[in-house]
């Protein structure tokens, strides 16, 4: 006779699978905004509103469960516990917020939480297309990297700024959306 357990254990990590699956596709599928927001003749192209969904709710569920969880700090294995919920907590947070590019007319400005790259228009002396890394924008200005990844909404537009600027080819494959 089978074990109810065991099958609603089978089920429940079936089902997690399934979940996991569907918000991938969903997230990697995400199209976001076709033009950047404009502010003072700036314009900011921010995280698509699926990835800080999918990382807000990784960072939150894994925040309830560090915090459920009864640890007993004397054994190794809660420790770890707790050190690996805490950073894929702080992983889901850093994935959500503040992040963003920002184009003028001097140059183009990428912020993270916590650091900040700017490179003007002129420095600029090569634009790469990555396909491999889902159709990464990386701009070099003497031994400076700027990269743009699939996160941020309007790339396309992004680009033709780009190339409008610096006046370059982009060299890699083409951005398809």
């Amino acid at each position: 006779m089978v074990n109810l357990v065991s099958v609603s254990s089978i089920i429940g990590q079936a089902v997690t699978v399934a979940l996991i699956v569907v918000a991938t596709r969903w997230v990697v599928g995400a199209k976001g905004a076709q033009l950047p927001r404009i502010r003072a003749g700036t314009s900011i192209y921010g995280i698509k509103w699926q990835y800080r969904a999918v990382g807000l709710a990784g960072g939150l569920f894994s925040a309830v469960i560090a915090l459920k969880v009864p640890y007993d700090l004397a054994t190794v294995a809660s420790w770890v516990s707790l050190i690996a919920l805490s950073a894929v907590t702080l992983l889901g947070l850093w994935m959500a917020i503040g992040r963003s590019v920002a184009t003028d007319q001097g140059g183009i400005t990428k912020k993270d939480l916590w650091h900040t790259n700017s490179v003007r228009w002129d420095d600029i002396s090569e634009i790469r297309l990555h396909k491999e890394d889902g159709g990464a924008i990386e701009l070099r200005a003497g031994h400076q990297k700027l990269i743009i990844d699939v996160r941020f909404v309007a790339r396309q537009h992004l680009l033709a700024e780009i190339v409008a600027h610096t006046r370059l080819r982009p060299i890699g494959p083409s951005l398809e959306l």
